[in-house]
């Protein structure tokens, strides 16, 4: 059990009721009423409540050998290897690359449990024992067999300049990933053995959207409720085409200091206790009122049920009181109105969440409420740092990863998809900070580390980026050709104006593996295992399986 299973386990052994009766609600507009989903999707719905990511669910049944040059389109993508760029395009600036495809961390290596506590720093002396002991009880041979589907990748640069005079040149690196998961994502660059200096730059969500379901339910064909995340290369190949992504990401951040905000700032909600024998499940707090939808925008923190009514001009935003123990006890609650004001403000207790008309009103209930004027850069700092605080254990993240890549990470990803879009998504109609934290957090983006160089005179220097590298998969619970295959794919030009006059690839498969599909060339049988690509194709993938009885008796399947 990883520790990312472990913690979904602890949070989903603590759910109370009244939680699962908030999770399920959903906020929509008055046109498009609320559907009765399915079991499993009020699982989805409850667990994307929680903050918990979920494996993206996308890709082809069925799909090995249908994309390019015959590479399988998996269910979940984990991105190319991207060739190194400049900054600024130089002739002066030529290069040799050899990238390493090593599976060493295929090998599986024997972890005792106090090993596995190693690492948790999170703990303090009462809990190490007691996840100790759970340890003993779940591997009771006093650890396991650790392994793992990733392999380590090193993309190696000879730079080489051709002219009388040294050649300082600002590298870019680009690579895929997620921020939340940069810590293990993001390469290390060095130069001669030594690490470089590099700063963090972060590109936009590298996907787009669709209707619910991947519009298999009638009607939502067409919509923008879930994310469709990159399925291919060639899905980051016209994400970064026309240069604009890339400019972007390498610009200016948006400055909204000048769009001012009324804040709305709520604070030590009180009501009775919950109390299901009273007829008590979820006692609420709704605000009302009446805004003029072509003239107003509402961003909320802490909300989590409400309704529209843009015919009337009305709108109703609600929370849970929090219980003493719960994350958001103590905890304000914010309404930001973007716009001319709200009218008419009303504020009632209800016996549960969500927004319907009969829910009986829960009298001695109230909440204080603040209101002030300031700037939407201000209260965007304020919420998300709190968010931030709530959410997020810095040690995960990425060293380059601080709050100003991160907010300018939300920033663009709001005024591109949220409700401060002229182009809004009905994923995030409901103006939540919350659930657009979730996001971003979470979608797959080109990102580079950015470096500067000096290339000797009439000299060379070898800049090497490692990395490790998940694999795309499809998921176990599926029926395909491919379960249990892992690819590994990489580009030889996407994106870089560095001109490269030579690439090879090594694959070291440390006996560990058998080739499925490939168009590298390698054959571990004749033990040809370096091998010189060709400039001219694009893309080349790797698709293998686990080797029979490479696995100790009684591991566990990865």
């Amino acid at each position: 059990m990883s520790e990312q299973s472990e913690r979904l386990f602890s949070i989903l052994s603590h759910i109370q009721d009244r939680h699962i009766d908030r999770a399920g609600r959903y906020m929509g507009k008055k046109h498009r009423p609320w559907r009765r989903w399915t079991a499993l999707a009020a699982c989805l719905v409850l667990l994307l409540g929680l903050g918990v990511v979920l494996p993206r669910l996308g890709g082809s049944v069925g799909s090995s050998g249908s994309g390019s040059n015959g590479a399988s389109t998996f269910m979940s993508y984990a991105g190319p290897v991207m060739p190194l760029t400049l900054k600024e395009e130089t002739s002066a600036i030529t290069a040799q690359r050899a990238i390493t495809l090593n599976f060493e961390p295929w090998v599986p290596v024997w972890e005792t449990n106090e090993e596995r506590l190693e690492g948790r720093t999170d703990l303090d002396e009462e809990q190490r024992q007691k996840v100790l002991e759970d340890y003993q009880e779940i591997y009771p041979e006093g650890g396991r067999y650790q392994y793992s589907s990733d392999i380590l990748v090193t993309d190696s640069y000879t730079l080489n300049n051709s002219t009388q005079e040294d050649q300082t040149v600002t590298l870019l690196y680009p690579f895929t990933g997620q921020l939340r998961y940069l810590g293990a994502q993001q390469p290390v660059l060095t130069v001669e053995g030594q690490e470089l200096e590099t700063a963090l730059r972060v590109g936009a969500y590298a996907g787009s959207f669709e209707g619910a379901w991947s519009g298999a339910l009638e009607g939502d064909e067409e919509g923008s409720v879930n994310l469709n995340y990159a399925e291919s290369w060639e899905d980051y190949r016209d994400t970064l085409a026309d240069g604009s992504y890339a400019a972007n990401a390498l610009g200016e951040a948006p400055d909204v200091r000048d769009w001012k905000v009324t804040v709305y700032r709520f604070t030590d909600p009180y009501g009775p206790e919950a109390n299901e024998e009273a007829g008590i499940p979820n006692p609420s707090i709704r605000v009302g009122f009446d805004l003029d939808y072509d003239r107003t925008t509402i961003l909320g923190y802490g909300f989590h049920f409400g309704s529209y009514d843009q015919e009337n001009g009305t709108m109703i935003q609600g929370f849970s009181i929090p219980e003493e123990g719960e994350p958001r006890y103590g905890q304000p609650f914010y309404l930001l109105v973007v716009g001319e004001d709200i009218q008419n403000m009303t504020i009632e207790g209800y016996v549960t969440g969500g927004s319907d008309g009969d829910t009986p009103v829960l009298e001695d209930c109230g909440v204080t409420v603040e209101r002030y004027e300031s700037d939407l850069d201000t209260m965007l700092r304020q919420l998300l740092t709190q968010s931030m605080e709530e959410q997020i254990r810095w040690e995960e993240l990425a060293p380059g990863l601080d709050f100003e890549v991160y907010y300018r990470a939300f920033l663009e990803h709001l005024l591109a998809y949220g409700v401060l879009s002229p182009q809004g998504m009905e994923r995030y109609g409901a103006g939540w900070i919350e659930e657009m934290t979730t996001d971003v957090q979470t979608v797959d983006r080109v990102c580079w580390l950015e470096a500067q160089v000096t290339v000797p005179a009439s000299g060379s220097l070898t800049v090497v980026a490692s990395m490790t590298k998940a694999g795309s998969f499809d998921y176990a619970c599926a029926d395909t050709e491919n379960r249990g295959v892992y690819g590994y794919d990489f580009v030889t030009s996407l994106g870089s104006n560095l001109a490269c006059t030579r690439q090879t690839a090594t694959l070291e498969d440390r006996g560990q593996i058998t080739i499925v599909r490939q168009n590298f060339g390698f054959d571990l049988e004749r033990g040809i295992q370096t091998v010189e690509l060709d400039p001219g194709t694009e893309h080349y993938y790797l698709e293998v399986k686990r080797l029979a009885g490479t696995l100790p008796q009684n591991a566990p399947e990865n």
